[in-house]
């Protein structure tokens, strides 16, 4: 057997879950931040980051496979399933439907999961915080963020190796 088709017939390394949450986290964190310093300085482009924010979890999982901007598709229907309001039925739709390998039961389902969690974080640090209102923008942060994480753990833990 030739060297090139030993190589061909590797198999290849799957990503990690927690790799692509933490990517997918910490890109979904950084929009998110944006998205609520824009919002608490009253200017209406908080928009731009509000729909970046559903490209943070496409953009984790594909750091974690090793090819950051590497499907366009996946990126603009992550942004576009982020339109408020639509967001909840419209983003594991999109982007399970431009991503190769992701299946659109799995991402609704972990979407699911990941808002409950982030309401539930939210309301965590809510309950900390008590009557100081300073805690709300913070917490919306990292409830985006914790959505995304879960979300990009998902995407990677499944995906099709290709």
């Amino acid at each position: 057997m030739s060297t090139s088709a030993s190589a061909t017939l590797a198999p290849r390394r799957a990503a990690s879950p927690w790799l692509g949450s933490v990517y997918a986290g910490l890109f979904t964190a950084i929009l998110a931040a944006l998205l609520v310093w824009l919002f608490q300085a009253n200017h209406w482009a908080w928009l731009i980051p509000a729909l970046l924010v559903g490209a943070g979890p496409v953009l984790g999982y594909q750091m974690a496979r090793g090819r950051i901007f590497g499907d366009w598709k996946s990126i603009i229907g992550g942004i576009i399933g982020s339109i408020p309001l639509l967001s909840l039925i419209l983003w594991p739709i999109l982007v399970g439907a431009l991503t190769r390998g992701q299946g659109i039961g799995k991402l609704f389902l972990w979407h699911l999961v990941g808002l409950v969690l982030g309401v539930a974080v939210f309301l965590l640090i809510g309950t900390v915080a008590g009557q100081d209102p300073i805690w709300f923008y913070p917490a919306v942060a990292v409830a985006f963020s914790v959505w995304g994480g879960t979300v990009g753990a998902a995407m990677t833990s499944t995906a099709d190796p290709a």
